[in-house]
């Protein structure tokens, strides 16, 4: 205890002497972001050492022995809203480790493709307490086998991850530790296990869109959307080049992860996994993309009719998808619009607003709905687009949306079995009409990032999103004073900025499809949304598998 206690203090007593949390706040090709306060940052450090620290730096030969971890574990452990991931090399590790420097710049030059609006950094610490320092105050701490973590893993809360070679049981450092400092960090097996349904950790977040004439076909709808969200496809005309409509032509690969890919999902597909964990329905809960996300999926399977766009028209819908050969028979696909993820206490009707700064969104009321629904359910929520650079009122209303699904679950325990999903929001594409195919990857779309009033703030949907995340995050850790359940993430961030095209206003509308202002945020259907479904399906496969392996589950990253 004196040690953790003075060692806590001593970086506290450093953390204010430096200028931004032990490393420069940099959001990489995002300056409109510079607003952001210190509080906003996440850094995350993988400390790299050898399994002994006692080398002569005098010497010009040591036995160091490292051991590095693949790639997959640190992007279990170090979250996609990190705005800041260090690695940080012991100078014995560097001089004397066989690999460790490599790895280090393999790393490196990783993260930047893993994290791509974060500062990247690599350096080898020259000084002892430098490199304390930065272990102790990091948000997240990873570490490989190396004995230079134990006694900064001791003086952490929480978010630390040490690996060790040799069982935690068996003669090693941890066998002294109190217990009480053990339960404050995580010791993960050795060597690193990838389990079934950890894929739903790294899917869709390396990779790129190919054209794919021979899959288009399964990807266009049984019958098209009715109004403007199927304007542009229903004024398609066909020929022997272009079949399909060029958007609709595209599939999803992934770069890293080749075993965890995004398949087209089917009817029966869905309908398996919704048996499998036992779920009567899914229930959308948004603002318009979501409700283009919900009438994608009808339309994927089938049930799109009696939909209406018309203005003048209650958005919410119910549809009933038949499963046969299943055990729940059936499920409720199920959207209810709500801008806001808020009730103010008022019912809205078509042309009569109810919620907002200015009382210019839709807010239908959806807790109740939601917590009284006798079965289980898959809730797939969002909420982001609406709050334009109202941070204090975003980050209010998120913490009363975890609290509200808390409070649901302890009146009716059937919510703690309930699928939550919390989907990423997505900005828009600047001049979405002059484009006519995909980007190849992030570097081609950070140059088009716009932020401001103008472009109804789609800046502030990244770190809107990177606050939501470290919310799951921590919500997700308490698992013994908490009533809810976890909250799994959707996050098609990625694969959707990637996609220029496809929009209400792209160039592929055609000129019957026209709008005033142009609309380059929400996309045609059939289009790049529909992928935000297939990406659902196969999360929701992994969920199923990790329950049914009675895995524990990992908190999101």
């Amino acid at each position: 205890p004196w040690i953790r206690n003075n060692l806590r203090i001593v970086a506290t007593d450093w953390l204010n002497t430096v200028e931004s949390r032990a490393l420069t706040f940099w959001l990489r090709n995002a300056a409109e972001f510079s607003h952001r306060e210190k509080d906003d940052m996440e850094v995350s450090v993988v400390s790299l050492s050898c399994a002994e620290e006692g080398c002569d730096m005098t010497k010009e030969s040591c036995i160091c022995e490292f051991t590095p971890l693949p790639n997959w574990v640190y992007a279990m452990h170090i979250p996609r809203s990190s705005t800041n991931v260090a690695i940080v090399v012991s100078p014995t590790c560097a001089k004397f480790g066989e690999g460790c420097t490599l790895h280090a710049q393999e790393l490196y030059h990783f993260f930047h493709t893993l994290y791509p609006r974060a500062d990247i950094t690599y350096n080898v610490i020259t000084a002892t307490s430098s490199w304390y320092m930065r272990m102790i105050t990091a948000d997240v701490l990873v570490c490989p086998p190396g004995e230079g973590c134990l006694l900064p893993a001791i003086a952490r809360d929480a978010y630390t991850y040490v690996y060790e070679k040799t069982s935690p049981t068996v003669s090693t450092w941890l066998t002294c530790t109190p217990d009480n400092y053990l339960t404050r960090l995580t010791v993960p097996t050795y060597p690193p296990l990838f389990v079934q349904g950890d894929c739903r950790h790294l899917r869709a977040r390396i990779g790129a869109w190919a054209p794919d004439m021979a899959l288009a076909p399964s990807l266009q709808y049984p019958s098209p959307v009715d109004g403007y969200l199927g304007c542009a496809d229903t004024n398609f005309v066909a020929t022997a080049e272009d079949p399909y409509r060029p958007p609709t032509t595209y599939r999803w690969d992934e770069s890293v992860w080749a075993t965890c890919p995004v398949e087209v999902m089917s009817k029966n597909e869905l309908c398996t996994q919704m048996d499998r964990l036992g779920l009567t329905r899914m229930l959308f809960v948004g603002d318009h993309t979501t409700m283009t996300q919900a009438i994608s999926l009808a339309s994927i399977l089938g049930q799109n009719s009696d939909i209406s766009l018309d203005t003048s028209v209650v958005p919410n819908f119910t549809k009933t998808i038949t499963c046969d050969g299943t055990t729940i028979g059936s499920f409720e696909l199920s959207y209810i619009r709500n801008d806001r993820l808020e009730e103010p206490g008022t019912t809205p009707s078509p042309g009569f607003p109810n919620c907002g700064p200015t009382n210019e969104q839709y807010c239908y009321p959806w807790s109740t709905d939601y917590s009284s629904f006798d079965g289980k359910q898959l809730v797939i929520v969002n909420t982001g687009y609406h709050w334009a650079d109202d941070w204090q009122g975003y980050i209010t209303n998120f913490q009363n949306f975890v609290g509200l699904i808390d409070d649901a679950a302890g009146a009716n325990a059937v919510r703690k079995n309930d699928v939550l999903m919390f989907r990423t929001s997505v900005p828009g594409h600047k001049e979405c009409d002059l484009h006519n195919g995909v980007y190849a990857h992030y570097g081609e779309y950070c140059p088009r990032i716009v932020n401001g009033a103008f472009w109804h703030w789609w800046g502030e949907l990244p770190p809107y999103n990177d606050y939501a995340i470290r919310i799951i995050n921590e919500w997700n850790l308490l698992n013994t004073v908490k009533n809810g359940p976890n909250i799994e993430l959707l996050d098609p961030w990625l694969m959707t900025v990637l996609r220029p095209d496809g929009h209400l206003s792209g160039s592929d509308a055609g000129p019957s499809c026209t709008l005033d202002p142009k609309e380059c945020m929400l996309y045609s259907l059939p289009g790049p949304v529909d992928w935000w479904n297939h990406l659902l399906v196969q999360q929701l496969a992994d969920i199923g598998t990790h329950l049914e392996n009675s895995n524990p589950m990992q908190a999101w990253r």
